[in-house]
């Protein structure tokens, strides 16, 4: 059992906001809220608001990201000026931390931590030394030209398979190859320079470094056009396709499949998931007819393009030049602290150590009673889709009963996990910053071989306690909210009802409501994809889907660019129902004491305002670009007013003309 304490200075002291209820001086009331509601909500805030340097964005995410970094940062400051811990894992991220912040030994160690990878890669000398080579690599985090994972089989819930995905192209998408207007050869020509850059600083001349920036372009280019679109990748079916080792062996010959898998140290594999099979094939091909010394320099990039913000500084100002500074529109590098923050968790916490930092974080920030009201936060919302699942008039008896059956054994996961992982096997500690890295991922990788061939822990998590953010996880039926995003303006105790549920009550909506979007609908109670649905209401969910996919097609963002209605369909269609059913949740809360107005709304204004407020932001034009082709979120000015344009009671608390606020009864999406 862990001990966990509220550090109520600590936070206090920091400039996130913190601030119970609305801000209400962020509203701007001479703005029509039935034209615009996400501008009424939000204009004299992103009037008034700069984007910091070293983001790409501002807004209610990134501000809490700040505040818990922050806090992440003191704790870790604090605990390094004290002898080093006993428990494995929060000793190990102190060090991981340390050896993140020690420049000066990052600039010693050089290339150093690199040598046995560069070995590997400098010893293939023909065909059948390649996978060798790509297991080495792979097992320590350098996906190229494949991803390896061992996963919950999708058709089987009780079991792990072991997958391979796509992977090893640095352009942000496959598109990214092969799209012709000006700025797409921009990107292409800068990522050439910065592939050649890196070459240069790991001792190539610039002849030699320039011939090789040209084949690992030509040689990512063929496998960019093996590989699915970020929207392809979406469905679960294309993405399923089991084979034994011996007839993937067939379908894609050229490469030693067996060898591979050996050398990855999969014993026994029997099966597999091919993500990807034309990908598959395109490896395969490559490995057979392109010389080994373009395989060397593709890989021998990937592994420098990997490991280059852990190495010294002008390897690191060379990634972030590209990878931030072009793509993104960041003009300057964040401090450093907050860069090893990033690098050791990852975005989501995702990386091998996140859970450790996550530890550290939640020993101060998150107290037993704010778990306690976010459980029946949940358990309200839940009850009120049960409510709506009940009376939905387009779904028949016996999908009504399976979808109400998935709901019940829906698990929640609050916080931070109950049994933390053991970090006592990762050989993480007193090295340079990129061999801990490389350490941590030996690490991982370990972990996944040792998942096959036991049960399922359903137990686990897979997200950083610390991270802003929220998931649903089809295979294991579960909503996870960390610790992290459980905080102001969230998630704030001292807030009204309708302040809560319109921020945290609608991304819990909008988390429970994947389980039943257009790709977690297809997943049953108890993680297995299966087709539970009759065919008249399949029929019925996907006509329903294709409104809201043709809808927020229609919106346009930066450069003309039109949001992808496929790809972004799952995160609409939980949008539209995580807001539906929060403002159901509100309602049945408000039943037994109605709540009079406040600062002059009434509880369904502000629960309104709250929805509104929680996604305001400005974006950089180059991140809103990025962002348009390759993430399944929509820009959040559409998150808003797309939302609410399938809300009837918007319309309603606000006093708009309904005929010209909410789309028509034939392009609404009644689906949850």
């Amino acid at each position: 059992m862990i001990r966990i304490t509220a550090a109520v200075a600590v936070l206090a002291s920091l400039s996130a906001p913190c601030f119970a209820g609305l801000d209400l001086a962020g509203i701007d009331r001479d703005l029509d809220s039935c034209t615009d509601f996400y501008a009424y909500a939000n204009r004299r805030w992103i009037e008034s608001t700069a984007i910091p340097d070293d983001r790409p964005n501002w807004g209610t995410f990134p501000m809490l990201e700040e505040r818990n970094q922050q806090l992440l940062k003191a704790a870790l400051e604090d605990a390094l000026k004290q002898p080093l811990p006993p428990e494995a894992g929060k000793r190990k991220a102190l060090q991981y931390y340390a050896s993140g912040m020690d420049l000066a030994a990052i600039a010693k160690a050089g290339l150093r931590p690199l040598e046995p990878q560069l070995q590997s890669i400098g010893a293939i000398a023909k065909p059948s030394d390649l996978p060798r080579a790509v297991a080495m690599l792979q097992s320590q985090g350098i996906e190229a030209p494949l991803q390896f994972a061992v996963r919950q089989d999708v058709k089987d819930s009780t079991r792990y398979l072991p997958e391979i995905h796509q992977a090893g192209i640095g352009l942000p998408d496959r598109d990214a190859y092969f799209r012709d207007d000006a700025g797409s050869q921009e990107v292409r020509e800068a990522y050439r320079a910065y592939v050649r850059r890196l070459f240069e600083l790991a001792g190539d001349s610039p002849d030699a470094a320039a011939r090789s920036a040209r084949t690992v372009l030509d040689f990512e280019t063929e496998l960019a056009r093996a590989s699915m679109t970020p929207a392809e990748r979406r469905d679960v079916d294309k993405t399923y396709n089991k084979r034994s080792v011996e007839a993937l062996a067939a379908e894609a010959p050229g490469w030693s499949w067996q060898a591979y898998f050996a050398a990855l140290g999969v014993k026994d594999a029997r099966e597999i998931n091919v993500g990807q099979p034309e990908f598959a094939k395109a490896v395969a091909r490559l490995a057979a007819t392109r010389d080994t010394t373009d395989w060397r320099a593709y890989l021998r990039w990937h592994l420098l393009r990997s490991t280059a913000p852990r190495l010294p500084e002008a390897f690191a100002q060379a990634a972030f030049d590209f990878n931030e500074g072009l793509l993104r529109g960041v003009k300057t590098k964040p401090e450093r602290w907050r860069q090893v923050i990033v690098l050791i968790s990852g975005r989501t916490g995702a990386e091998p150590m996140g859970q450790a930092l996550g530890y550290v974080f939640v020993e101060r920030a998150f107290p037993a009673e704010a778990k306690a009201r976010a459980l029946a936060l949940v358990g309200n919302v839940k009850a009120a889709l049960g409510d709506r699942l009940k009376s939905l008039d387009w779904m028949g008896a016996q999908t009504r009963a399976r979808a109400l059956e998935k709901l019940e054994a829906m698990n929640v996961k609050i916080g931070y996990p109950d049994r933390w992982r053991d970090y006592s096997p990762a050989d993480v500690g007193p090295y340079s910053f990129a061999e801990n890295w490389l350490r941590a991922n030996a690490f991982r990788h370990a972990r996944d071989l040792a998942r096959i061939g036991r049960p399922v822990d359903r137990t686990e998590w897979f997200m950083g306690p610390h991270v802003v953010n929220a998931s649903y996880n089809g295979r294991l039926n579960e909503i996870v909210f960390p610790a992290g995003i459980l905080q102001p303006p969230f998630f704030d105790p001292k807030a009204d009802d309708a302040v809560n549920y319109g921020a945290i009550g609608m991304v819990i909506g909008h988390e429970i409501t994947h389980g039943f979007d257009d790709r977690g609908r297809r997943f049953d109670a108890i993680g297995n994809l299966r087709d539970w649905w009759t065919a008249e209401d399949a029929r019925r969910y996907l006509e329903r889907a294709k409104r809201i996919e043709q809808q927020y097609g229609g919106f346009v963002g930066v450069d003309g660019i039109r949001v992808n209605g496929q790809l972004t369909l799952g995160e609409n269609i939980a949008d539209i129902g995580g807001l539906k059913i929060a403002y159901l949740a509100l309602q049945k809360a408000q039943q037994a004491e109605p709540v009079a107005a406040i600062d002059g709304l009434s509880a369904e204004q502000r629960f309104f305002v709250s929805f509104a407020q929680l996604w305001r932001s400005r974006y950089r034009d180059a991140q809103e670009r990025l962002l348009l082709r390759i993430d399944g979120h929509s820009p959040p000015r559409f998150r808003v007013n797309g939302t609410l344009a399938h809300m009837p009671e918007f319309a309603r608390a606000f006093s708009c003309d309904a005929a010209r606020t909410v789309l028509a009864e034939p392009l609404r999406a009644e689906i949850w």
